[in-house]
């Protein structure tokens, strides 16, 4: 015997023998066939059974999945994501700061030689590749996925130590050694407090 069952407005077939039970959350829902196929239940009460079943689904996925906040890790709260930032800007980081103050020496003795040779490198121990890790290693200390960069004391500290090096750098393009060696010290001066933002070793430890 083939008989439809309406829910919701739509039918679905379902051909049983004479007389069969529907289970729907969890709760038995008889369904009294007559002889001619036809079922007697409350269309009623069967949407509510229905409506009740996928509110239970949907707030047992609510429970069970993790919380985007967890699951990101490092935007929200330091976490994976900032281990992985660690993991890839730290070497490079540590070694263009490394070639930053061994430009001391130089710039003490009067030579801007070695100054524009560190300008001039885009590869890692060189300006290019440190100002790219730089920013982006300090960008990793957040503790809000919606927190602008800006306002990130780790950022605040990389682009005051920036701004030197980039008045150090257009001095040694003019080719003023008082200019670079200016700039110079004060870019130093602005280090550390980026170095210790972003949990990295102070200039004297730098240094060795």
């Amino acid at each position: 015997v083939v008989f439809s069952l309406f829910v919701a407005g739509k039918a679905a077939a379902f051909s049983p023998a004479s007389h069969a039970a529907y289970k729907c959350a969890g709760d038995s829902v008889a369904l009294n066939l007559q002889s001619n196929g036809d079922v007697e239940f409350s269309r009623r009460d069967m949407i509510g059974k229905v409506a009740g079943t996928a509110f239970g689904i949907s707030t047992a996925g609510v429970l069970l999945a993790p919380s985007n906040a967890l699951a990101s890790g490092g935007a929200t709260a330091g976490g994976a994501y900032l281990l992985s930032a660690k993991q890839r800007y730290n070497s490079r980081v540590t070694a263009g700061i490394k070639s930053f103050l061994a430009l001391s020496a130089p710039l003490e003795g009067g030579s801007i030689t070695e100054a524009k040779a560190f300008f001039a490198n885009d590869e890692e121990g060189g300006w290019g590749d440190l100002k790219a890790a730089g920013y982006l290693l300090s960008n990793a200390f957040r503790t809000s996925s919606t927190k602008p960069p800006d306002s990130l004391p780790s950022v605040q500290a990389w682009k005051a130590f920036q701004s030197e090096v980039d008045k150090m750098q257009k001095a040694a393009d003019k080719k003023s050694k008082s200019g670079v060696a200016d700039a110079y010290k004060k870019a130093e001066a602005a280090l550390d407090t980026y170095l210790e933002r972003v949990e990295l070793p102070p200039v004297v430890e730098m240094r060795q």
